[in-house]
């Protein structure tokens, strides 16, 4: 189901999240971001203005998704409610086990994250990083 949907979000990723975001969105190219940035700072350095610039880099960033901000997000985004649902289903059920001594411990339910290799992860991110993209344009 993940890769379905993954599938679907990806179609339409691009017309709900900002030009500031261009990881894993058709047609942008993620090196796009570090390009406007050199021609920001050379502008204000021609013109003498002053600037202020700040590059955000999430430690651990797939872990530390909080699953009740992203729907929260998505719901202010106007995501359907089925659609909703069916991320949190796909997020929400996830288990994990450890290696100890190389044999599994029993599978235990995690709280928040977003899983390394699924394909919806990126997407996910991309929509969490856009609330806070949606903060930092208020001010």
């Amino acid at each position: 189901m993940a890769k379905v949907l993954a599938n679907r979000l990806r179609l339409v990723i691009g017309s709900v999240i900002s030009e500031a975001q261009s990881a894993f969105v058709k047609d942008r190219q993620i090196l796009d971001g570090i390009l406007v940035a050199n021609e920001v700072v050379d502008e204000a350095r021609r013109s003498k203005k002053e600037l202020m610039l700040f590059k955000v880099d999430f430690e651990k960033a797939y872990d530390s998704v909080d699953w009740g901000y992203l729907d929260d997000v998505m719901g202010r985004m106007s995501f359907p409610t089925l659609w909703r649902k069916w991320i949190r289903e796909c997020v929400c059920t996830a288990t994990a086990s450890v290696l100890v001594n190389g044999s599994p411990t029993d599978e235990f339910p995690l709280r928040r994250g977003l899983r390394q290799g699924d394909p919806l992860s990126p997407f996910l991110f991309l929509l969490a990083a856009e609330g806070l993209n949606v903060l930092m344009e208020a001010m």
